[in-house]
């Protein structure tokens, strides 16, 4: 490889630990894993190092391989390192005076920034127009604390991708055929088959949170995994175009983020204010991104008891663009 090309690799320093992570989760994953390789429902974990066009996880039923790519990982971790740093801005800022905290005024923001947009720059990136990792953006192999802890989520986040197509491999080997009939470029899909394939990845959901929280007591492990899930789905937001978390063949996005929230059960009041506080900072990112007002009239005088109505209120927005973009279609 030329010495000019290895920064488009950072994110290798941390495949052995996404591996490990994987495979040795915690002793009753390791035992289940273990187990499925031994019967050859898994064959293996395939860190591919292509960096365009971006693509999220899958697995291949036929063979038992799940897929992780380079540049989807580099653009997750950008992910992880831009939250940690805005929960951390924010933290700098909670005992101010001011009803209305702004983020981007901080001068921590623009090696944030500047790191999140190169990340969200990978999913249209062609052979042509890729910009390898700048030198002047932080990456997984610098040594400072919001480094360690993005590398930390990147880690866990990656696991519960990773759980989730395990969860197709384990419960929809037998929907194979289905899968390639519905990929066809000449198959019109129904709504029993939309249905049906919906169906099958909220089951993989649902396997994958069984997966990250099984035999896991500790409190502060929990609170990373939950931490780790949700920037894991974020991510998802964070590409689109539109302020349109619908879906054809999945469900929708806030309802996959709905179901990470609804199974938190942490009691320590500190890390569920910063669950709460990733995902409303999130949320509005998203709204953001995608040139959605949702800034109310008068924001002073616009006050939110706690994170969670805060929450609530992002998600009813959310939920007004899906039921606009429905009356289009009808």
């Amino acid at each position: 490889m030329e010495e000019s090309e290895t920064n488009k690799y950072y994110i290798s320093s941390l495949y052995g630990h996404i591996d490990e992570a994987f495979r040795n989760g915690n002793e009753e994953i390791a035992i289940k894993i273990s187990a499925l390789i031994s019967t050859g429902r898994i064959k293996s974990l395939e860190l591919n190092e292509d960096m365009f066009p971006m693509k999220g996880p899958f697995s291949h039923l036929s063979t038992g391989i799940i897929v992780l790519q380079a540049g989807f990982l580099s653009y997750l971790w950008t992910v992880c390192y831009f939250m940690i740093g805005l929960i951390e801005i924010y933290q700098d800022k909670a005992g101010s005076n001011q009803r209305v905290i702004s983020l981007v005024d901080s001068e921590k923001f623009n090696i944030l920034n500047y790191t999140f947009a190169w990340g969200r720059s990978l999913k249209p990136s062609s052979d042509e127009d890729f910009n390898p990792w700048p030198d002047d953006i932080a990456n997984p192999t610098q040594e400072d604390t919001r480094v360690k802890q993005a590398n930390h989520l990147l880690v866990l986040a990656a696991s519960y991708l990773m759980y989730h197509e395990l969860g197709h491999l384990v419960l929809h080997a037998d929907s194979e055929d289905f899968i390639k009939s519905t990929n066809k470029w000449d198959y019109e899909r129904n709504s029993t088959d939309s249905r049906r394939l919906r169906i099958m990845e909220i089951q993989a959901d649902i396997y994958a949170l069984d997966c990250m929280f099984s035999n896991t007591r500790d409190e502060h492990d929990r609170y990373m995994k939950f931490l780790a899930s949700i920037i894991a789905q974020l991510a998802e937001f964070f590409i689109r175009r539109a302020p349109d978390t619908r879906s054809q063949n999945y469900p929708d996005l806030d309802e996959r983020l709905k179901r990470i929230l609804n199974k938190v059960d942490i009691e320590d009041l500190g890390f569920k204010m910063n669950i709460d506080l990733t995902c409303s900072i999130g949320l509005q990112l998203f709204l953001t991104l995608t040139y959605a007002d949702f800034i109310p009239p008068n924001p002073e005088n616009f006050l939110f008891e706690n994170f969670d109505d805060l929450k609530i209120y992002l998600f009813n927005i959310i939920q007004a663009w899906k039921d606009k973009y429905n009356s289009y279609k009808s």
